[in-house]
């Protein structure tokens, strides 16, 4: 099986090879053509030139013509895989979610009950079921909402607070983390984006430093930049890669922690937004994001 599909990725550069070679031998077949019939005595000397012509020169095409229709079977055929693949994903993914919310839901049962029982080891056992659950619904989170940025889902775009979004994240999602939100305003922003799009932007930079920082303090400037709304996230975290590949998919630079989605999720969902995201690591690292304003935020 594993020799099978070996044997079918070496096809396509095999016959990418095969192709730009046919290409290049084409234009240097046509530039000799000009260069001897240039010559006046060449049809003299070789009056079957034509037939010789027309016989080569229909060969290159014909062969030109059979990788091309081979590569846009296989772009298409892969194209169909890779949409089947997605679709997959998505519905396991999705099918897998309401039972890891009934586990979780029941963990926090078992939570409250045993914190009545006064037993340190139960406690304990109950809390790493709940880190653990409360996990692994992150990460579905991540692969459903991947699945749907690559196919072309459309979001949920209305008008929302996003100092009481922020809130609501780290309530949820940063309990372990001391945060601190710098308004510039001094009043409610709102802004245009998808709540649960932002749910996830906001998860991410907070497992991101749970994962990466060494510190557990976190400041968020919220700044007026006119039509936009600009959040800046600061963790203290330090990274010593290459910045450029910060937020493409599954880029981890030497941590072997973490799915390598999370910032590539965070700049597809800022763009489906019409925002857009940035990493300044100029001294230690903050993510940027800016927002549109919503209409009665401009008013």
């Amino acid at each position: 099986m594993a020799s099978l599909k070996s044997k079918k990725l070496s096809l396509l550069p095999i016959l990418t090879s095969l192709w730009v070679g046919l290409i290049l031998l084409l234009g240097a077949w046509w530039l000799f053509l000009i260069w001897k019939m240039g010559n006046p005595d060449t049809f003299i000397i070789r009056p079957n030139l034509g037939r010789i012509i027309f016989w080569e020169g229909g060969t290159f095409i014909v062969l030109l013509l059979f990788l091309s229709l081979t590569f846009i079977a296989l772009y298409h055929k892969d194209r169909k895989k890779g949409s089947a693949l997605q679709a997959f994903f998505a519905g396991m993914t999705h099918e897998l979610k309401t039972p890891l919310a009934s586990v979780r839901l029941q963990s926090e049962v078992i939570d409250e009950l045993a914190k009545t029982l006064n037993n340190d080891r139960l406690n304990v056992l109950v809390g790493r079921l709940l880190h653990d659950t409360q996990k692994l619904e992150n990460q579905m989170d991540k692969i459903l909402q991947l699945s749907r940025l690559e196919s072309g889902g459309e979001l949920n775009i209305s008008s929302l607070d996003v100092v009481s979004q922020i809130e609501l994240a780290f309530k949820r999602w940063g309990r372990e983390l001391k945060w601190h939100i710098h308004n510039q305003t001094n009043k409610p922003i709102f802004v245009m984006m998808d709540e649960f799009a932002f749910e996830l932007i906001m998860r991410n930079l907070i497992e991101n430093t749970l994962v990466h920082s060494h510190s557990q303090n976190v400041t968020i400037h919220l700044n007026d930049k006119g039509q936009d709304i600009e959040l800046i996230y600061h963790d203290q975290g330090e990274f010593s890669g290459d910045p450029k590949k910060l937020g493409q998919l599954f880029y981890k630079h030497n941590s072997k922690r973490g799915s390598g989605i999370g910032l590539y999720l965070i700049h597809g969902l800022m763009k489906q937004m019409k925002g857009t995201f940035s990493v300044d690591i100029s001294t230690s690292i903050a993510f940027r994001l800016a927002f549109p304003k919503s209409s009665e935020e401009q008013g």
